[in-house]
């Protein structure tokens, strides 16, 4: 189960001041629905970053990484911070901070304090947007793992369909196409790498072509901390689009989500929804946002989507004794089980959850059984046998 919420990030009046080498800099990266950079703070702090095209401006560092290492700002301040699930108040850090991840060296007045691993996992230790992607063409490179900044040369763009965009208040939007039901929901959309979903529409997009009449199967689903926000539990909708068109490419086995009532980056906006990197890693990409322009090249084709469990997890070993359940699927063997929302697994097929590797536990969710102890925020323990199954 990928990551459905998204990270979208806006803190007003305070723009993280940037500068870059001359080269062309490439910055490998792990991906696991996400795009995690290994990033260096400072010269000495080592750290897991996320790649968040969304938070164009903004370096972020979450509050668990901080506390357990050995930085310690002088001068922290408070704003207010806006993402998927509302806004909220948070700290940020004023001291000017140097950031580099791979040949890129940043420079940041402000870096904001966020909770990322409540959104995300243990594995989340900071969250990035490249400033300059407003001047510079950016690769994303999903075959090989890499981003690359288009400093001082071109990007090749032989073999890519080119698209329009719009580069407005930070945001990357294209016109895109979802087949529901049948029914054509085409108009802009927010490219958005800090989701790990595949589409999920806006309040605004649920009313003006009413979702919620579309004939077809449908899930209810609860959410956990969505995204950055005060909103703590989201309730969403979830269904099969027939296709998605982006330029002359077709998508398929692609289901989409939908929240009745959302609120900041999922409610009224200029977007219809959120594009997330369940359809972006299909693709090699090259943003040229200074000439508004998207390019794509496909490299991998589409796959059913196969046997799923109706749940999924945060991996929380850096705070408790294992991964906590923050998404359930009202329809799910495992909400019929009595696994609910909150729920600490401690292992899992017989094995520690702490012994699992990253790797390990991402190829857990197409294991065809997961044998569950749990215990419950209450101290209570659990055993459960699930098997994974055919939804759409």
């Amino acid at each position: 189960m990928k990551l459905l919420s998204t990270i979208i990030l806006a803190l007003s009046s305070l723009n993280g001041l940037a500068q870059n080498n001359a080269n062309d800099n490439t910055m490998p990266f792990v991906y696991h629905g996400h795009i995690y950079l290994q990033t260096i703070i400072n010269d000495k702090l080592h750290v897991n970053t996320l790649f968040d095209t969304g938070a164009a401006n903004i370096f972020g560092i979450d509050s668990v990484a901080l506390a357990q290492s050995f930085w310690h700002p002088q001068k922290v301040g408070k704003a207010r911070a806006g993402g998927a699930a509302g806004s909220t108040m948070v700290r940020v850090i004023a001291d000017g901070t140097k950031v580099q991840m791979g040949n890129v060296v940043q420079q940041y007045q402000i870096v904001p304090i966020f909770k990322l691993r409540d959104i995300v996992s243990r594995h989340v230790d900071g969250i990035w947007g490249i400033k300059d992607i407003s001047k510079y063409p950016l690769e994303i490179n999903f075959e090989k793992q890499y981003l690359k900044q288009y400093t001082s040369t071109k990007p090749n763009t032989e073999g890519y369909q080119q698209l329009p965009i719009k580069y407005e208040n930070n945001r990357i939007m294209l016109q895109a196409e979802v087949q529901l039901g049948g029914k054509k929901i085409r108009g802009w959309y927010l490219m958005d790498t800090g989701s790990g979903g595949s589409v999920t529409f806006t309040s605004g997009a649920v009313t003006e072509f009413a979702l919620d009449k579309i004939e077809g199967k449908r899930y209810l689903a609860d959410m956990a901390q969505p995204g950055i926000g005060d909103k703590a539990m989201e309730t969403s909708v979830e269904m099969m689009s027939d296709h998605i068109l982006i330029g002359g490419d077709t998508i398929r086995y692609t289901d989409i989500s939908y929240v009745p009532e959302g609120v900041g980056a999922m409610s009224d906006r200029p977007y219809l929804g959120i594009i997330g990197n369940d359809v972006w890693d299909r693709f090699n990409i090259i943003i040229d946002a200074q000439n508004l322009k998207l390019y794509l090249r496909r490299h991998k084709a589409d796959d059913p989507i196969g046997k799923r469990y109706g749940y999924g997890w945060r991996n929380r070993t850096d705070i408790c004794r294992g991964w906590v359940v923050y998404y359930m699927n009202h329809s799910s063997e495992a909400h019929e089980a009595g696994v609910e929302i909150g729920d600490t697994i401690t292992t899992i097929n017989g094995r520690d959850v702490k012994d699992y590797t990253w790797d390990e536990e991402e190829a857990l969710h197409k294991a065809p059984r997961h044998e569950l102890d749990i215990v419950t925020p209450q101290g209570q323990q659990k055993h459960v046998i699930l098997d994974a199954k055919e939804y759409w």
